[in-house]
């Protein structure tokens, strides 16, 4: 239900007389589904919305630039509530979760509303005919696809679900229909790897530039999967011939489109213990949520403020992170510990317990194993730094549960929390 929660006075949907408490239930006439619909005539120019009143029902004509929102705001029942996932996928992380965690690590949710507001990776195994009609004729655009193989029978198996729709024509419809996506493999070792994924390269640059990238991220497993199919890590050597078949291939797409096409992940090329492509390879970043290109965009970033820096902050700080950003948060902490003598800074490594020690990336740590590895150590200074992907997106919890003043209160500490390299820079020297 989408009920008006309050509007701004001065705003054009007071002015039309739209009242608090006002559910809205068309526009132009046609049945309001969600707030996609609510986002969607929001960006329009003419239209009519039609709301319920216990008095009956009221259609408001509107007339404005797409540019000047109608300036009202909703109660929060009102927004969308994720879609559960309809497969079993044989890597799913959730279900390698230790038990007895907190009710929303345990959620699954695949809605291709999400994808589209937040750039949720989905399977569209669940979406509907209808829906995609919806997603086209409202150019709901980009969203972000697992694809994980266009080998039809093969991504069933992936996603343990044998009804999944045939992934290309799917793509097609929605290319075809002006849609951008952005597209992942989660690569398991001899499952999707090697020609499979040569073959699943290659149809999806065929839809280029309606596809507009593909990442390929290496499979991740805890400790937690006794019951689960029997997955391998990516070993160094399929790390390597994976990187090679990669850039192999992007590089024929750079030369036909000038873009890149295809990237690997920074733990792809940590686990072939390569270097790291410069920050110019990663384009505009589109998938640094799926971790590509978060070394080089540390880098970059932290070299915006550290060219600005004048002197060390007074303090003894404790960088803490996983093991995989450790040597990069190292680099760059020399850097500037080379130019600025005074400097107190040190970086902590914290090794993933709770998930399994295979596990290394920071947003993967959670606090109960900060706590227990900053009583081990012999240096820890009075300020800790966090990166903020181990908390929530929209509240500072770790994946165990912890909140921030809960771990504020265990360590006596003082913490701050940084969202990029730029902000880590700012935090240890003074930057005009």
């Amino acid at each position: 239900m989408l009920k008006i929660k309050s509007f701004d006075k001065n705003s054009i949907a007071h002015r039309l007389g739209i009242k608090r408490d006002d559910v809205i239930v068309a526009f132009n006439g046609e049945p309001a589904k969600d707030m996609l619909d609510v986002a969607y005539f929001d960006s329009q120019t003419d239209f009519s919305v039609t709301v319920k009143r216990t008095s009956g029902n009221f259609t408001f004509d509107v007339h404005k630039d797409a540019n000047i929102p109608l300036g009202w705001d909703f109660y929060d029942d009102s927004y969308i509530e994720p879609r559960w996932c309809a497969n079993k996928c044989v890597f799913c992380f959730v279900d390698q979760l230790p038990k007895g965690q907190r009710k929303t690590l345990y959620v699954k949710d695949d809605d291709w509303r999400l994808s589209f507001v937040s750039g949720n990776f989905v399977t569209l195994t669940n979406v509907s005919d209808e829906e995609i009609a919806r997603i086209k004729n409202k150019r709901f655009s980009p969203l972000y696809i697992s694809v994980h193989a266009t080998d039809d029978n093969l991504r069933r198996k992936l996603l343990g679900n044998p009804n999944a729709r045939a992934i290309m024509p799917l793509l097609r419809d929605l290319a075809a229909g002006g849609i951008t996506m952005y597209t992942q493999v989660v690569m398991c070792p001899n499952l999707n790897d090697g020609k499979v994924l040569e073959q699943t390269m290659s149809d999806l640059f065929s839809l280029y530039p309606a596809v507009q990238n593909l990442a390929v991220v290496p499979v991740g497993l805890t400790k937690y999967r006794c019951g689960l199919q029997n997955l391998q890590f990516v070993s160094q050597a399929l790390a390597n011939e994976t990187i090679d078949s990669v850039e192999r291939f992007d590089a024929a797409c750079f030369a036909q489109t000038g873009r890149h096409f295809v990237y690997c992940s920074d733990e792809m090329y940590i686990y072939a213990q390569r270097e790291i492509p410069s920050y110019d390879y990663y384009g505009d970043f589109e998938q640094l949520e799926n971790g590509v290109g978060l070394v080089a965009d540390l880098r970059y970033q932290f070299d915006l403020a550290f060219q600005d820096a004048s002197e060390a902050k007074e303090g003894h700080f404790t960088v803490v992170t996983g093991v995989a950003a450790t040597p990069y948060i190292k680099e760059v902490l020399g850097k500037a510990k080379q130019r600025f003598p005074k400097l107190s800074v040190n970086v902590v490594t914290v090794v993933n317990k709770f998930f399994g020690e295979s596990v290394t990336v920071a947003g993967l740590v959670v606090g109960r194993d900060i706590v227990e590895t900053l009583k081990t150590c012999k240096e820890v200074g009075d300020i800790l730094l966090l990166p903020r992907v181990m908390l929530r997106e929209t509240e500072d919890v770790f994946l165990d549960g912890m909140t921030l003043d809960e771990l504020r209160k265990v360590t006596g500490k003082r913490i701050i929390v940084t969202a990029d390299g730029y902000e880590l820079c700012q935090a240890i020297l003074e930057c005009e």
